[in-house]
Parts: structure tokens; C-alpha cells; sequence
């Protein structure tokens, strides 16, 4: 893979946005810590940088703030339509907090995450995924994505947060349009309804706060609404909102962009299907490689509290930081031969497409076993896959922040 001329990447450009790892490698070798021209981001390319940023809270907080300077006509817009039509301004709850206040906030959501927890929902896992495939297999041919990738996630996360599976559509649509505003790519119209979509959600998540206080059942919001909070309260409407939003989009996108790429790499790397299908012992590893090799979130941002420097880099205080899992995740420091995928890879373990510390992701644990059932019940009822035709030559959506394919369409045979 050839390295690029610095002042030639842009990643406000979709096709570097959907293939960025010769920008990666160019930047890990000549500039590691990188400052984004067009919104002045310093994006950390470095593994061990990296490492060091997300252990330093006191320096490189979670708490985001929107680079100075940099707010387009668009999130103005979005901000208007949430400030009037729903419930404001966020507070800072799970994702953006550093310790203790985010421990708080972890300790009320990791009794539904644990791994014990994940075991038990072994069999229920395997009813969706199977359920899933009964609805296409006849047909020799499905939208991967649309018709698998997709509703695994959003059928288990709806499932653990108490709210009825005809909703799925909209829980859907609802999480895409929580993320419109993190791609960095979206116009006011597109910000404008992402916002309408966000406050419809709003209300209906306030419906469903209200009943399970009145009549708690074994479920998420049931546990979040009574919960005393620090032993002191109960959350407030605004804290269960963002909550919720936290849940909904991390038990949702990332994992179908998973299972999507999972899929997407095997067809591309046939000699790697072959091995995934003749031992499913394998499926493990290659869930891990899938994700370190196509990170789903390509990068959290942190807020720089004081003036510090990074590989000769002043960094002023109140910049923000974008860490750069999907660069990380290929630093050749870390990772032998990294831009080769390879589903039996001995050093996958260090990938961080999870996250690090304090904030690495809690719903890990059920992510892994959502994506070892995809994989272990296709195969096992599958053959023959095929991609039904050429995908677009950007086949991902425009994004600064996931990494999200827009289709996967593939024919099949029954075993």
C-alpha cells in the first residue's frame, strides 16, 4: 500500500471516509498526531499515543465540546429543533464523563451486560438469528444488511430495553438519526430531520418511562427509571433520555457494521470463507480480526482540559482530540502485517475497536455473542455465497465518525 501526499487527504471526502487506510498509514509515518484542515481536530493515529490519551482523563476528557469555531449552519439548526421540540440540551451521562461520574452511571446499566448474562441469552440469540435466516432462505438470495445484519441487533437491543419488536423500523430510524449529526457530513435539511426524528423518539421513550415506573418488568428502562441513582435520586428525564440514545445507537449501529464487514471480508478474501466454514472453531478470531481490520467507529473525540503536547504537537487547551481506533488498529508498532486480513491472527487480542479503561464498551461482551451467532448459524445452514453484483465504488455511507456499508447483496444455497 503506497503512501499519499499529506496535503492530497481530506477526510471530508466520502471515498477516503470508506477506504481511509492509506491516509492512515501515511499519517502513523510523517504525522501522527494530525490536525484536520477544515475543522481543526487533532486526529491520534499513534496506538500508544493513543493509549496515553485514553488513561489521561485529567488532560483528554470525555467531556465533548464542539471544536471553537466550528459549528455549521446545521447544528444550529438540529440544536433549535431539539431546544423547542424536545428535551433540550443533553447532559453529560454515560459516554461523555470521566470517572467517578461515569462509574455512576456504568454501575446502574452493568448487571444487564455481564458476561454471565450474555451466556444465559445463548439460546435466545440463536432463536433470532435463525428466525432471521427461515425469512429469506428459500429465497436463495437476501440484502445482507437490510434483512440480517441489522435486525439482529435491533431485535436483541429492543428485546433488553422493554419495548415491543413492531417498533424495530423506527428504532432503526430513530438510531440513524442520532448519528446524523457525528458524520460531519450531513446538510441542514438532513440535520433538520435527524433532529424531528430524535424528538418523535424522545416522546415515545418518555411514554414508555412513565409505564414502567407505574408497572416495572425485567428490562433496562424498568431498571433505569426506579433505580436510585448514587443512592441519593432518581434519574432525571433528561438523563434516562441520553441514556437511552447511548443504548439504542451503541447496541445497534456498530454491531450491524460488524456483521455487515464480517461478511463483506470473506467474500473478498475467499481462502479466509473456506477456513471460517470448514471450522466454525474459527468464528471467534475472525470476529475479532473482522473488527479490528474494519473498526465500526473509526474514532472518539476527547477535549483537551490543558495546554499539553503529543509527539511534538502543542495541543492548546479546549481543542479536541479525535482518537483514531481504526488508524490504531493497523499500526505496523503493534500489529504484524496489519493490512492483511487474516481470521487465524495470533496478536488480534490488542485490537481497541472496544475501547480502552474506564469506557471500554459495555456491551462488548453481548456485541461478540451477537456476531458469533450470525456467522455460526449462517454456515451452518448456508452455502455456496455469492455477491449478487458489483457494490458502488464507495460502498460505505459518507461519515468523519462509523464506518457503515449501504448494502451487501448475496445469493446462496440452502445446505
Amino acid at each position: 500500500m503506497s503512501k499519499l501526499d499529506i496535503k492530497s487527504i481530506s477526510f471530508l471526502d466520502p471515498a477516503t471516509q470508506s477506504c481511509p487506510y492509506e491516509a492512515y498509514k501515511t499519517l502513523r509515518s510523517e504525522c501522527p498526531v494530525y490536525q484536520i484542515p477544515e475543522v481543526g481536530f487533532y486526529m491520534i493515529t499513534k496506538y500508544d499515543d493513543a493509549r496515553m490519551v485514553i488513561k489521561d482523563t485529567e488532560t483528554y476528557s470525555n467531556t465533548y465540546s464542539h471544536q471553537q469555531g466550528y459549528e455549521s449552519e446545521g447544528v444550529k439548526r438540529h440544536s433549535e429543533i431539539m431546544n423547542t421540540e424536545g428535551f433540550g440540551k443533553k447532559p453529560i451521562t454515560l459516554q461523555r464523563t470521566d470517572p467517578p461520574i461515569h462509574t455512576k452511571y456504568r454501575k446502574l446499566l452493568n448487571k444487564a451486560f455481564t458476561l454471565s448474562r450474555v451466556k444465559e441469552m445463548g439460546p435466545y440469540i440463536s432463536d433470532v438469528v435463525n428466525d432471521l435466516i427461515d425469512g429469506f432462505i428459500d429465497k436463495g438470495e437476501c440484502e445482507f444488511v437490510s434483512q440480517y445484519a441489522v435486525p439482529i441487533p435491533c431485535t436483541i437491543i429492543a428485546d433488553q430495553l422493554g419495548v415491543p419488536r413492531e417498533y424495530l423500523g423506527k428504532f432503526k430510524e430513530w438510531s440513524d438519526a442520532m448519528l446524523i449529526p457525528a458524520s460531519g457530513m450531513a446538510s441542514v435539511e438532513e440535520m433538520e430531520n435527524a433532529a424531528r426524528l430524535e424528538v418523535e423518539s424522545q416522546h415515545y421513550f418518555k411514554s414508555i418511562f412513565d409505564k414502567k415506573r407505574k408497572s416495572p418488568t425485567d428490562d433496562i428502562i424498568s431498571d433505569l427509571v426506579n433505580a436510585d441513582f448514587d443512592g441519593e435520586r432518581k434519574l432525571t428525564e433528561d438523563e434516562l433520555q441520553d441514556l437511552i440514545n447511548q443504548l439504542l445507537t451503541g447496541g445497534n449501529e456498530t454491531t450491524t457494521s460488524s456483521i455487515a464487514h464480517g461478511m463483506w471480508l470473506l467474500l473478498r478474501h475467499p481462502d479466509q470463507m473456506q477456513k471460517v466454514i470448514n471450522d466454525h472453531e474459527l468464528i471467534p478470531n475472525f470476529v475479532e480480526e473482522t473488527i479490528r481490520y474494519e473498526t465500526p467507529v473509526q474514532g472518539l473525540f476527547r477535549t483537551a482540559m490543558a495546554d499539553s503536547e503529543i509527539k511534538g504537537v502543542k495541543i492548546p487547551k479546549g481543542s479536541t482530540l479525535l482518537v483514531r481506533y481504526a488508524a490504531l488498529n493497523r499500526d505496523e508498532e503493534v500489529f504484524g502485517n496489519p493490512e492483511t486480513f487474516d481470521i487465524e491472527r495470533k496478536d488480534v487480542g490488542k485490537h481497541l475497536a472496544f475501547g480502552s479503561g474506564a469506557h471500554h464498551c459495555i456491551g462488548a461482551s453481548l456485541a461478540r455473542a451477537e456476531m458469533h451467532a450470525a456467522f455460526k448459524y449462517f454456515f451452518e445452514r448456508i452455502k455456496n455465497i455469492e455477491l449478487m453484483r458489483d457494490l458502488d465504488e464507495i460502498p460505505h455511507h459518507p461519515s468523519i465518525f462509523l464506518h457503515q456499508l449501504k448494502e451487501l447483496p448475496i445469493k446462496f444455497d440452502r445446505q
